[in-house]
């Protein structure tokens, strides 16, 4: 059938060619408006022909058959998705895009423009519908509440294994689930990069000869498969801003609070003893690499930066909530300073990505507290240098709102600021 297809196409542009040629050299012909009407006319008479006719029907009989063998193919590959241990993605990306590539490849041997585009429109409608529907499915359930050490549970998985039983709770496979459908969704924005990357070429060596009109047009299919990239970025969006809600934010909560629980008004004395037990900043690294461990083996490592970033943002927040709520002296805002210090650095250990941006803020606010005096601002924060106020994160009245944290500032020197 794509044989017959194809060869009918070729054989229309033989015919018009071999046309072209013997108008130009018929001296019964001699005007070139006279050639461009008789050409026109030949032209005509061919895409009216019955071999055109047979062609299309072929054609649009090719395409419904390849629609309904894509739709299914996948269907089926998403009712067979298959998750092996210790993979983070599951069997539904391979197998969906490898039948999306075999249905462009068979669309590109009839050498039909038309026909191309279409099973092009088809793939595209075919990943924004069933696929993403599936990959969304579990993350709109959300992120099963309660904390899991999924490398406790991996470690529990391989024992069971051995052993020859496998028994999971539901919350597990939910989890689990959750997280390996976020992967693929991950993963099937990179997959779609390099179908379009490849798509591109064969096209190119498939129709090396085409008219403006026709490349408009196989541009804006393939613009149409790229828009389903971003549906699968707005996929892992949602993702990740569902483990904010479920996995990262009850878990800084308590944490954070901790923070409320030690003094901040220190004596060099108290700071000894606060320095000899276990302070805040080991408390809280300690969690905070037990949380991310758990889901650094889990997660694909794009996920996994995402939700370090997540994380930072939502722990600076909390945590400058938390400090608006105590007070400080010169000791307690040089701890803190020195313990934001470190909290940034364990962070950008944790990532491949910066977060440094996440930390300007709540650095800058130890920064303040951690000041000898109200004057010494003006060596951070000059108002006669503009170029150095982009920079800081913080509004005035915020500044003098921290400075009023210090209980050994005065009121009327932070009132005389000039900021």
């Amino acid at each position: 059938m794509l044989f017959d297809t194809s060869s009918s196409e070729i054989s229309d542009q033989r015919l018009i060619r071999i046309a072209e040629q013997e108008i130009h050299v018929d001296t019964c012909v001699p005007e070139k408006e006279d050639q461009i009407n008789i050409l026109n006319r030949y032209e005509t008479i061919v895409k009216n022909s019955d071999l055109r006719r047979q062609m299309q029907e072929i054609l649009s009989t090719y395409l419904l058959f390849e629609r309904y063998f894509m739709e299914e193919s996948v269907l089926k590959a998403i009712a067979l998705d298959k998750y092996e241990v210790g993979q983070q993605c599951s069997s539904i990306v391979d197998d969906v895009f490898f039948i999306l590539r075999k249905s462009i490849r068979r669309a590109l041997t009839t050498q039909s423009i038309n026909g191309t585009c279409a099973v092009i429109n088809n793939v595209a409608a075919c990943l924004d519908g069933d696929f993403i529907a599936a990959l969304k499915a579990p993350l709109k359930s959300g992120y099963p509440s309660g904390y899991i050490d999924l490398a406790q549970a991996y470690n529990a998985i391989q024992t069971t294994l051995q052993q020859g039983k496998l028994h999971s709770s539901d919350a597990d496979r939910s989890r689990t689930n959750f997280l390996v459908q976020l992967n693929n969704a991950d993963m099937s924005t990179e997959y779609i990069e390099t179908l379009c990357q490849t798509m591109e070429q064969e096209i190119a060596g498939t129709f090396p000869c085409t008219s403006s009109v026709e490349r408009q047009l196989l541009d804006s299919c393939l613009t149409e498969l790229k828009t389903v990239r971003d549906a699968l970025k707005a996929t892992v969006d949602f993702g990740m801003q569902q483990l904010r809600s479920s996995a990262i934010k009850p878990r800084l909560n308590p944490w954070i609070n901790k923070f409320l629980s030690y003094s901040h008004n220190l004596t060099e004395e108290e700071l000894a003893i606060y320095e000899a037990e276990e302070t805040f900043v080991q408390f809280f690294i300690v969690h905070l690499d037990g949380l991310l461990n758990s889901f650094k083996t889990a997660l694909s490592p794009r996920n996994y930066d995402a939700l370090v970033s997540i994380l930072a943002t939502e722990f600076t927040i909390q945590l400058e909530r938390a400090i608006k709520k105590c007070s400080f002296n010169r000791l307690g805002g040089l701890v803190l300073d020195q313990e934001v210090r470190a909290l940034g650095t364990y962070l950008t250990g944790a990532t491949s990505w910066s977060v440094r941006d996440k930390m300007t803020r709540i650095s800058q606010i130890a920064t303040v507290l951690n000041l000898d005096k109200v004057s010494e601002l003006s060596e951070f924060w000059s108002p006669d240098n503009n170029k150095e106020m982009p920079s800081w994160h913080l509004t005035p009245n915020e500044v003098r709102a921290i400075l009023a944290l210090r209980i050994d500032f005065r009121i009327e020197d932070i009132k005389r600021l000039q900021l």
